[in-house]
């Protein structure tokens, strides 16, 4: 069962609401990457983000099997984001609400979920498959400072849809969701994907 937390930022803080046209465009971005349309599809200012994130995914689709896969009835999911980026308008929109749309359009449901507090314990064990990375150890410190203290919240999901579908998910929140400067470690990137021992770990805080 993969597992999706939202980091602080993505419940209050300076993410806490993102422009729905911003928003309509993680939609359509979204949609494409399902269809297999690509960023070509789309218009400016959505595009270049939109870019950015299928170079990513189809780079690491090379080494890691997570973002590797086959969607689902893509059509319908692609047209199931679609519909639901036609409805934003074009003032803030809460960032969970987005987050939790485009996660239900993909084909996913949320069987459990709660909000809790880590503590630095509960960070080390959900990042531990991440220490030998080199830009995770520069910025390990900072990042059990900023989740160690602060509320997130956790989803357990269910769904036929394949995992791949919340990899890209990731991908393009982090890439068109979230204003940083060019070059910017992307510390607060609203969400993570969990499907292994981490996510043995959220869930069972989740049901417990």
């Amino acid at each position: 069962m993969p597992v999706v937390f939202c980091k602080p930022d993505a419940l209050q803080g300076p993410h806490s609401t993102v422009g729905g046209r911003r928003a309509a465009g993680f939609f359509a971005a979204l949609a494409a990457q399902c269809a297999g349309d690509g960023p070509e599809s789309l218009v400016e200012p959505w595009r270049t983000g939109a870019e950015r994130a299928a170079i990513q995914i189809a780079e690491r689709a090379r080494t890691e099997e997570g973002f590797r896969g086959t969607l689902v009835g893509p059509e319908c999911a692609a047209e199931r984001l679609r519909q639901a980026g036609r409805l934003l308008w074009s003032g803030p929109e809460p960032t969970w609400g987005v987050l939790r749309r485009a996660v239900r359009q993909l084909g996913f449901e949320v069987e459990a979920e709660r909000r809790l507090i880590l503590g630095k314990r509960g960070v080390e064990a959900v990042y531990a498959g991440a220490t030998t990375t080199v830009q995770f150890g520069r910025v390990r410190a900072e990042l059990v400072d900023y989740l160690a203290s602060d509320p997130i919240e956790v989803w357990l999901l269910s769904g036929r849809q394949a995992a791949c579908a919340l990899q890209w998910w990731k991908t393009y929140v982090r890439h068109m969701l979230l204003d940083c400067e060019p070059g910017e470690y992307l510390l607060r990137n609203l969400v993570h994907v969990c499907d292994g021992p981490d996510a043995g770990y959220l869930a069972g805080l989740v049901r417990g």
